[in-house]
């Protein structure tokens, strides 16, 4: 998995949630069901400001390059959202499924957000999380969240949880990956990720 560079930051972002699930539509009328299944996840576009070639712009091509083939990862925009000192948390407990995840490690009293992004890395990969309404966390460190999408992998007891600066990673998506070269030596830049589980 190939990091991409922390500056400069993305000047514009697209994300977008890939569903798996199902609508049924009666064929005489009756009301519309609703399937859900395991495995929805996140895909982003973003767009990056104009880069000079020499300094900037060619670590980034590079990178992206190798990311085609390799699977990038990238801060997730916060935009304004500050998310504080949220400690150390972890996943509590393996074995955890649907839409709640159990926490611990979080400074006692933190406030988690609704909308509030984060990762969870398990087996060496961060999957991306939102949380669906407003929870403090208890004096101990603990909380349970609501989280969408639904969880998709085992989390397993003591997988780090990213609030501060979570991170999406997967593959970089397109039949290949173009940039632009200007005669003002920058290179304009644009790149979309979908996460890989």
């Amino acid at each position: 998995m190939i990091d991409l560079p922390d500056y400069p930051s993305p000047n514009g972002a697209s994300p977008g949630l890939v569903d798996f699930g199902a609508f049924l539509r009666p064929p005489l009328g009756g009301p519309v069901q609703r399937v859900d299944r395991m495995g929805n996840r996140f895909a982003a576009s973003f767009t990056m400001p104009p880069m000079p070639h020499g300094k900037l712009g060619r670590i980034w091509v590079s990178r992206l390059l190798r990311g085609k083939t390799e699977g990038a990862r990238i801060a997730w925009p916060l935009l304004d959202f500050d998310p504080g000192l949220p400690g150390l948390p972890t996943v509590n407990g393996s074995g955890q499924a649907g839409r709640s995840l159990i926490v611990e490690g979080v400074q006692p009293n933190y406030t988690f957000r609704e909308g509030q992004p984060f990762s969870v890395i398990t087996g060496g990969r961060h999957h991306l999380y939102f949380v669906d309404a407003e929870v403090i966390a208890s004096g101990t460190g603990t909380a349970t969240l609501a989280v969408t999408p639904m969880i998709r992998v085992e989390h397993l007891d003591g997988d780090e949880c990213h609030f501060a600066k979570p991170m999406f990673e997967g593959f970089i998506l397109g039949e290949g990956w173009q940039w632009e070269m200007d005669l003002n030596h920058h290179n304009g830049i644009n790149f979309a990720i979908e996460e890989a589980a």
